[in-house]
């Protein structure tokens, strides 16, 4: 597990093996191993996910072959990117199955697959970006903002085009209508049209050597495509959307919100030294953060209990082992490296520690739930405590309710020589009740149950130390 290493690496120098998928073993012979992601609705960032899970688990399965089984319209030019950089990742074979439709995004991530085929009467192409706005209307935008646009894209095709061998002039015909699309002297698309190709044309074949203008042949359904590529018989593990990772996509659009929550949570808890409903909804919103990014097919387990063990770590320095240092230090390293790497897209076999531009948009998460829990812990800091409802609720926390509300204002210097009652247990930090006026007090390493009698011996700036009398 990735985050056993980052412990070792930080702290602890533990080395651990790499999890194993519980959907295949890596006992399975690898070429009889095929997986199967299904493609059949428009490209979202829900799919991004499932086609990331997808690829990792064959990748953990050490599996021969992945396939897309596909019937798309298309979709978000913001999900098409992520998921031909994934399938780029996948080390094995990768195959398209067109089983009716691959139009515009689909078109695109079908060529960043090494090899596509096609159903009877199945089309591909018509992969011409465009522009929409929240409302699925389409902008009246400025032509050279359009072309600009296209050309991006077009770009990006070919590049996959011709990672994976295809022919780039015919993939870019799919996007670019400018220029005629000319192969063997023959005009198969005139300028101003964009290239849609059915099952037969785009098996057709040009060229000396001759090739394949697309598609590398016509199959019935999915079990003669796996006869078709030498896997017939083979083991196909099928990679089915659970219908969370459009909950998922939501979670995570609101990460900083959720980290940010629950960093303000944790506060008000040391603040009030008791845990309550506060507490309950600050590791509600932090366990919901991790649940997105396991859903999103970025973070394991590991990651959430790496960030229990930084906060452990916390709670053991404020209130068993106050100025220890080095457990506050190891949690709060931990909490960090827990979060980061939860927002980090790792593959198996890859690198422990990322690459830079893999850490940009987890840097850029954790730094607006930083300035936004900064943002509502000042104001908390400053506003809450001097209304009645901060008073009551301080109280009520750390007595249920017993003691009233306080009537003076001391200062810590005043408490100098006075006595009073504990009304919460200190470990050795906690509050206690002098005079009529709660404080936050210290022992000098005792652990003092609640309700017993405190007496103040020592005051160093606003630190209040007492013994039990």
């Amino acid at each position: 597990m990735r985050a056993i290493y980052w412990i070792g690496f930080i702290a602890l120098g533990v080395v651990s093996a790499e999890m194993v998928s519980p959907t295949a073993t890596a006992a399975e012979p690898a070429k009889q191993l095929v997986y199967v992601i299904p493609v059949q609705t428009d490209i979202s960032v829900p799919m991004v996910y499932v086609v990331r899970r997808g690829v990792k688990e064959a990748e953990r399965a050490d599996a021969h072959t992945l396939i897309l089984d596909m019937n798309t319209d298309g979709g978000r030019g913001d999900a098409m990117e992520p998921i031909m950089d994934v399938l780029a990742k996948f080390n094995g074979e990768t195959i398209t199955f067109v089983n009716t439709k691959a139009y515009s995004a689909g078109a695109f991530i079908a060529v960043a697959t090494k090899r596509i085929y096609m159903a009877p009467g199945a089309v591909i192409g018509a992969a011409t970006p465009m522009m929409m706005m929240t409302t699925g209307e389409m902008p009246n935008i400025p032509d050279a903002i359009q072309k600009k646009f296209t050309s991006a894209y077009a770009a990006k095709i070919r590049a996959a085009a011709q990672r994976n061998g295809y022919n780039a002039a015919v993939v870019d015909k799919m996007v670019d209508s400018s220029s005629d699309l000319l192969i063997d002297g023959k005009v198969l698309k005139p300028k101003g049209e964009i290239l849609t190709l059915t099952n037969v044309e785009a098996e057709q074949k040009y060229g000396q050597p001759s090739k394949p203008l697309l598609s590398s042949g016509t199959v019935k359904d999915m079990d003669e495509l796996l006869g078709r590529t030498g896997l017939k018989g083979a083991t196909v593990v099928r990679i089915e959307p659970t219908g969370v990772e459009t909950l998922a996509d939501w979670i995570n659009t609101i990460a900083p919100l959720l980290l940010a929550l629950g960093a303000l949570g944790i506060y008000l808890e040391f603040k009030l030294q008791s845990f309550g409903l506060i507490g309950v909804a600050a590791v509600g919103c932090l366990l919901l953060f991790f649940f997105g990014q396991y859903i999103a097919g970025l973070s394991g387990y590991e990651y959430a209990l790496l960030f229990l063990v930084g906060v452990a770590l916390l709670v053991v320095e404020v209130f068993v082992l106050p100025g220890h240092l080095i457990s506050g230090m190891l949690g709060t390293i931990f909490i960090l490296v827990a979060v980061l790497m939860a927002m980090v897209d790792q593959y198996p076999g890859g690198p422990w520690v990322p690459a830079i531009p893999d850490l940009t948009r987890p840097f850029i998460n954790l730094g607006l739930a930083t300035v936004l829990a900064l943002f509502m812990i000042a104001i908390a800091a400053k506003f809450l405590p001097r209304t009645s409802a901060w008073d009551q609720l301080a109280l009520k926390a750390t007595s249920a309710g017993e003691i009233t509300a306080p009537t003076t204002d001391l200062q810590p210097q005043d408490f100098l020589g006075k006595e009073g009652v504990a009304v919460s247990f200190l470990r050795p930090a906690g509050k206690a009740m002098i005079g009529n006026q709660l404080a936050d007090v210290v022992t000098e390493g005792d652990l003092i149950p609640k309700d017993s009698r405190v007496k103040v011996v020592k005051v160093e700036g606003n630190r209040v130390v007492v013994t039990k009398v």
